[in-house]
């Protein structure tokens, strides 16, 4: 069969890359579609993958809106032409919308309850609806559970091994923690935010006596807090986040990305609260790899301590417990794919 993947941001490479593989090596087609967001055309050249790019990242709601037909037309000339059986997506209302026009079978990915555009417009597009199993939505005969989440399709110790030689190349200074500030410019963080300028300020101060701290950031910095860039590639974050002490962010999937690579963690914006996203209460309710904290008040008293008592050894052992408990998931979910 041949498949279309596509990719809108850099977790959506790292989930699907295995999968990918396996694919190809049963004989199946694969063709990589992106658009220009954040690092991930810079991550897909550093990996050497081929991919064509169907259109641009728009930064607000009006860019978006106006940019569609446009990105629908570059799509489906591509599709049209190329002819997959099957489009995969995180949650892509394009690729769905595509997969209809062109007779293909659409396949999605979501793990955010809370996105309304995907539950609303994308999922009766779908053809097959993949979830982690403590998803908080039913999608009926269409949906199909995997144990674990995404993430761990490219971040069990199975596949990832980080590479250490990389605090040495590029000069890190251990101890080491890493702060993750994102743009909110997605769909879904519309009427959402995360920590403002000065909340960064007060965070870098809070961890400064204790370790080094770096920064990554989906907006330019500051002149100010330009010292703190993280200097590393794109393509190293993982292996950065598994050797930091401490990991702090606005940022939803990085958050998720440290806990499970075993680095302490503590997420902060406004998604937080009773109506949160499933997969981080799991990760925080049972098996106590995450921190999530609405308000920058509590967010304070709780980074000082950690950043002064080192919890690593105690988050690497609740790593382990976690993935004793999920299984080969690319395997899953690739068997999925096939036998749609």
């Amino acid at each position: 069969m041949k498949y279309i993947f596509e990719l809108n941001h850099p977790k959506h490479y790292y989930q699907f890359k295995y999968i990918m593989q396996m694919l190809r090596n049963d004989g199946h087609e694969v063709k990589v579609l992106a658009r220009d967001k954040d690092v991930l055309l810079n991550i897909l050249r550093e990996e050497g993958v081929e991919y064509e790019i169907f259109g641009l990242h728009k930064k607000n709601l009006r860019d978006k809106i106006l940019g569609t037909p446009q990105l629908l037309l570059n799509y489906w000339k591509i599709a049209r032409q190329w002819r997959p059986n099957v489009i995969v997506s995180k949650a892509s209302f394009y690729g769905s919308f595509i997969a209809r026009l062109i007779g293909a079978k659409a396949v999605i990915f979501p793990d955010s309850e809370v996105v309304k555009v995907t539950n609303r417009y994308v999922v009766p597009l779908a053809s097959m609806v993949i979830t982690p199993g403590t998803f908080g939505l039913d999608y009926g005969k269409k949906h199909r559970r995997i144990k674990g989440l995404f993430e761990d399709c490219y971040l069990a110790p199975s596949i990832f091994t980080p590479d250490t030689s990389i605090v040495q190349q590029y000069g890190l200074r251990k101890p080491y923690a890493i702060l993750r500030f994102v743009g909110w410019y997605a769909n879904h963080d519309v009427n959402n935010n995360g920590l403002s300028l000065e909340e960064k300020k007060q965070l870098i101060a809070a961890i400064e006596p204790y370790m080094q701290v770096y920064i990554s950031s989906e907006k330019p910095l500051p002149d100010d807090l330009k010292q703190y860039q993280l200097p590393t590639p794109a393509a190293a974050i993982h292996s950065v986040l598994s050797g930091a002490d401490l990991y702090l962010g606005d940022s939803q999937t990085m958050a998720a990305e440290a806990a499970l690579l075993g680095t302490p963690a503590i997420r902060s914006n406004s998604f937080v609260g009773p109506n949160d996203m499933t997969n981080f209460k799991v990760l925080e309710q049972q098996y106590g790899l995450l921190h999530n904290v609405r308000h920058f008040a509590d967010v304070m008293p709780l980074l000082t301590d950690m950043a002064k008592h080192s919890r690593k050894a105690e988050w690497v052992t609740r790593r382990q417990s976690y993935f004793q408990t999920v299984g080969d998931t690319n395997t899953d979910i690739t068997r999925m794919l096939e036998n749609l």
